[in-house]
């Protein structure tokens, strides 16, 4: 029975270690391919590949979570959000973090080759990219940007799974993917704004200093424009816009949370962006139906 227990207390330790208690990251990164396979495919998707990429997604992020606390298990004991983690707190061990994303990484392996070769370049990337994210935030002033070209690597796979090439709608939903991504992850890093300072992290919110809130605002604006002009190159009918012009109501209510830089408001403002791309993927379905 003890031997029972220490093996579930130490499955918990991993999977908190996957971030799976915290499965917003899941959805952050689900949306954009949710709105890739939608409008690549006029509303009519390959059940099978979405299951893959579904499947991708997890793996990917579960292990992007590992390789990020890998890398920044000395800066997290400093700071106070995240001193508890569980290589900060050493209740799991290297060793058993570089296992477990070693197999991560092999299971999308194999996932890719399920899809074909074809978007092995795209996979690379994702990958460098995954790698790369922890280490910018120490020589890169604004990590964010990295952390948006990941997010929307799987963007590209879609489009060439479903439709053998890249269109305008492939470029233009990567593109607001990216810059969606910078502005949600620049209020996760205003919570931890005065840790960061003090140990010389980089992040955008540092980057924006003073203007971190008009910059990031005005940036998911431009996230609106985007969706806009994709609605207007595609005909899409008024349902879309409705729920684009219903989504603005969480850009208002994301500025009044971090409006005065309280950080568990900001971490708030970052959740909510989860309603955000909910919104948007109903506005391309009910376009769709």
């Amino acid at each position: 029975m003890e031997k029972y227990n220490i093996a579930i207390n130490k499955i918990k330790l991993y999977l908190e270690l996957m971030r799976v208690d915290r499965p917003i990251g899941f959805y952050l990164l689900m949306w954009p391919v949710l709105w890739a396979f939608l409008i690549a495919t006029d509303g009519q998707p390959t059940i099978i590949y979405m299951i893959i990429f579904a499947i991708g997604i997890i793996a990917t992020r579960s292990a992007g979570c590992i390789i990020n606390d890998y890398f920044d298990q000395d800066i997290d004991k400093k700071v106070e959000r995240t001193k508890n983690r569980v290589l900060a707190s050493e209740k799991v061990s290297n060793k058993e973090a570089i296992s477990i994303f070693t197999i991560l990484m092999l299971i999308c392996l194999s996932l890719l080759l399920m899809l074909g070769l074809e978007i092995l370049i795209f996979a690379i990337l994702s990958f460098f990219l995954l790698i790369i994210y922890p280490l910018m935030k120490r020589y890169f002033k604004m990590p964010q940007l990295i952390l948006g070209l990941a997010f929307g690597s799987s963007i590209p796979m879609v489009f060439i799974i479903e439709t053998g090439e890249m269109d305008i709608n492939c470029f233009l939903l990567y593109f607001l993917t990216v810059i969606w991504a910078i502005v949600y992850d620049t209020y996760y890093a205003m919570a931890d704004k005065n840790d960061d300072n003090k140990i010389g992290v980089q992040s955008s919110a540092i980057f924006f200093g003073d203007n971190d809130i008009k910059i990031s605002k005005n940036l998911h604006y431009l996230v609106i424009v985007v969706f806009l002009l994709i609605g207007l190159l595609n005909n899409f009918n008024l349902f879309f816009y409705f729920f684009i012009l219903l989504s603005c109501l969480c850009i208002i209510y994301q500025n009044l949370l971090v409006s005065n830089r309280i950080p568990y408001q900001c971490i708030s403002a970052f959740e909510n962006n989860n309603i955000f791309g909910l919104i948007v993927t109903f506005g391309l379905i009910f376009n769709y139906l």
